[in-house]
């Protein structure tokens, strides 16, 4: 799916791409667009009850943050500060999602797995399965550097462009600890740079026509 994945800027592009998944797979359907609603990353959403989107809030520990909670106590037990991790990530359901997942799930039983493997027994489709089918999606629109992480990148670059291209705004819904961070991670840091420079004071202002 290529290195650095890139987010979908194309606006019709992207639509297509729901129109496509929404026709040939339902589940990539419902999964692509929880990430670009929410921003959560596709092992994060995977293993998903029915129970725990039926609230008017989605709120999940990230598997990022456990592993750092089991790391910090690591250090912990060496005799290092215990640092504390982020707290779980709690985000209202988009109402446009809340009608798409009200309909997707009507039929389900509450502890059913939201993406359900084809092998049964309510076991959750694992990520190479998910991974080889939005492989065909990327083949079918000539897609490159194109993965689910896209549509997390394209999830915090509307909260940016929506926000008045505001960093801080992406970084909080992002969670992330820096503005560096997020900016890097949604390919801005070359326009940050130049946004930069522009707004620079000219010391040569006045002196040789500036």
């Amino acid at each position: 799916m290529g290195v650095k994945t890139k987010a979908i800027k194309d606006k019709e592009l992207e639509l297509s791409i729901y129109q496509y998944c929404n026709k040939h797979d339902m589940l990539l359907y419902i999964m692509i667009l929880m990430i670009r609603y929410t921003g959560f990353r596709i092992n994060d959403l995977r293993t998903l009850k029915k129970r725990d989107v039926v609230g008017t809030y989605l709120t999940i520990t990230e598997n990022k943050t456990k592993y750092l909670e089991a790391r910090y106590r690591e250090q912990a037990e060496k005799g290092k500060p215990l640092k504390k991790a982020k707290k779980p990530r709690k985000i209202l359901i988009h109402p446009t999602l809340r009608r798409i997942l009200d309909e997707y799930i009507k039929d389900m039983e509450m502890w059913h797995v939201l993406f359900p493997s084809p092998r049964g027994r309510n076991q959750p489709l694992s990520y190479s399965q998910f991974d080889r089918r939005l492989e065909k999606v990327a083949k079918e629109f000539g897609l490159e550097c194109f993965g689910f992480h896209s549509f997390r990148k394209m999830c915090f670059l509307s909260v940016y462009e929506d926000n008045g291209n505001s960093i801080e705004k992406a970084q909080h819904y992002a969670g992330h600890t820096s503005s560096l961070t997020t900016s890097i991670y949604l390919d801005l840091d070359q326009e940050t740079n130049d946004k930069i420079t522009l707004e620079m004071k000219d010391p040569l202002r006045g002196l040789i026509g500036s």
